[in-house]
C-alpha cells in the first residue's frame, strides 16, 4: 500500500515540517509507504514562466508570500537549515503536480490523506475548491483524514456546512480539536475522532533520534519562540530569564525579532528539538512549540499570536484544557509566573491519547 498525503510540508515553519515529518514516520511504522504530494493549487505554469522563476532564484530577487523574508540575507542560513531537512528527512513525490495535472497522481496511490497543521482552516481554504478536502479524488476511493486543524473552534455555519459536505466520502473523518470534532459531526452525521497531533504520536525518546543540540547558547536558558510580533511575550520572556537568572535566546521567526541580543542562528527543525529539550523553560505562542515543550516535560508559558483575534488561538487552550494544562496559558496582561509543571500526572493521560490515536490511524489502513 503506498499512501498519498496532501498536507503543509514545505514551509519554513518548525511545526509544519515536523507534524510532516511525524505523519510519515507514523505510517511507516504502521507499515505502509507515504510520500506527500508536491503540490501547487493552480494551473501549471507555460514553460517560460517556470524558466523565468528560476532565474530570479538565481539573481536572488525575492517571492512574494508570508515567508518571503526568509529570502533576506539574516535569514537565509535558517531557510537553508530547513531545505536541508526537507530533502533530507521529508518523502515528497518527484513529480510537482499542479491543478489542471494532480489527476495524474490518482494512479500513484492506493489511499489519499489529509494530514495535521491548518489544512481545514478558514483563513487557508477557498471555497468552493480545497485541495485539502481531496476533492480531486473520485468517489469510491479511499479518502482518509488524519488530526487536521480547523485553527479555531468557532468557524461560521456556512463554512462548516461547506467543508461538512466536502469530506462525507472519506473513509474515516478525525479532527485535532474536540470541539470541532463534535462540530463537523453534527454536520456530517458521521463519526468524527478526536486524535492527537502527529507529533505527539512520537514520543521524546523517539524525537532525541533526530535532535541535535546546539552550539550558539549556554549550558542553561531560557528559550523564547515567538510567532507573532506582540512585545508582551518578549516582555514576559525576559522577566521569567531575569527570574531564573538566565540569558533568554531567541528564534528569529520575523525580521522583528532580528534586534534581540541573543539570537538563534541556521536552526533547523532538528537543531530546534534540541533546544526545545534543554531549555530551562520555554516562552511561545506557538501550538507546536507547546507540545514539544510537554512532550519534552519542559516549563513553558504560552501566549496568543494576536490581540483579540480568536482564530489561531483556540487550538493552543484545546490542547492546554485537555492535559490540564490551562493554568500555562497566559494573556497578555498576565504578567505572574507560576511554580514547576509537575508532569507525572500527564504522562498516564498522554499515552492513553497516544494510544487511541495509534488505534485509529492503523484502523483507517485496514
Amino acid at each position: 500500500m503506498k499512501i498519498g498525503i496532501v498536507s503543509f510540508h514545505r514551509e519554513p515553519n518548525y511545526g509544519t515540517m515536523l507534524q510532516a515529518y511525524a505523519l510519515a514516520q507514523a505510517l511507516r511504522q504502521c507499515g505502509v509507504a507515504a510520500e506527500y504530494i508536491h503540490y501547487s493549487p493552480w494551473p501549471k505554469p507555460p514553460c517560460w514562466k517556470r524558466m523565468a522563476k528560476q532565474l530570479a532564484a538565481r539573481l536572488g530577487r525575492r517571492e512574494k508570500g508570508e515567508f518571503a523574508f526568509f529570502q533576506s540575507r539574516p535569514f537565509r542560513p535558517t531557510l537553508r537549515a530547513f531545505q536541508h531537512f526537507l530533502a533530507r528527512h521529508i518523502p515528497v513525490s518527484g513529480t510537482h503536480y499542479y491543478a489542471d495535472t494532480v489527476q495524474r497522481a490518482l494512479h500513484c496511490y492506493d489511499r489519499f490523506l489529509v494530514g495535521s497543521d491548518q489544512t481545514w482552516s478558514p483563513l487557508l481554504n477557498k471555497p468552493p475548491y480545497s485541495p485539502f478536502t481531496l476533492s480531486f479524488v473520485p468517489e469510491g476511493s479511499r479518502r482518509l483524514a488524519y488530526a487536521p486543524s480547523l485553527g479555531t473552534t468557532s468557524p461560521s455555519p456556512s463554512y462548516l456546512e461547506w467543508l461538512a459536505a466536502e469530506t462525507r466520502e472519506f473513509a474515516a473523518l478525525s479532527c485535532r480539536e474536540r470541539t470541532n470534532c463534535h462540530l463537523l459531526s453534527q454536520a456530517t452525521g458521521r463519526e468524527v475522532t478526536c486524535v492527537l497531533d502527529p507529533t505527539l504520536l512520537l514520543t521524546s525518546t523517539q524525537w532525541d533520534t533526530l535532535a541535535r543540540p546546539s552550539s550558539l547558547r549556554p549550558r542553561s536558558y531560557v528559550l523564547a519562540y515567538i510567532l507573532g510580533e506582540k512585545p508582551q511575550p518578549v516582555a514576559f520572556a525576559e522577566r521569567v530569564g531575569a527570574a531564573m537568572g538566565l540569558p533568554v535566546y531567541y528564534l528569529p521567526t520575523r525580521p522583528c525579532h532580528l534586534y534581540h541580543a541573543h539570537l538563534l542562528d541556521a536552526v533547523g527543525p532538528d537543531t530546534f528539538l534540541g533546544l526545545i529539550r534543554d531549555a530551562a523553560c520555554v516562552v511561545t505562542d506557538s501550538f507546536h512549540g507547546t507540545v514539544f515543550s510537554i512532550n519534552y516535560e519542559v516549563p513553558f508559558y504560552s501566549f496568543t499570536k494576536r490581540s483579540g483575534e480568536q482564530t489561531d488561538n483556540d487550538r493552543i487552550l484545546e490542547v492546554l484544557s485537555q492535559l490540564g494544562l490551562a493554568s500555562r496559558f497566559r494573556e497578555d496582561a498576565d504578567t505572574t509566573l507560576s511554580p514547576p509543571i509537575d508532569y507525572a500526572p500527564l504522562r498516564h493521560q498522554l499515552e492513553s491519547l497516544r494510544a487511541s490515536s495509534w488505534h485509529y490511524l492503523r484502523s483507517c489502513l485496514q
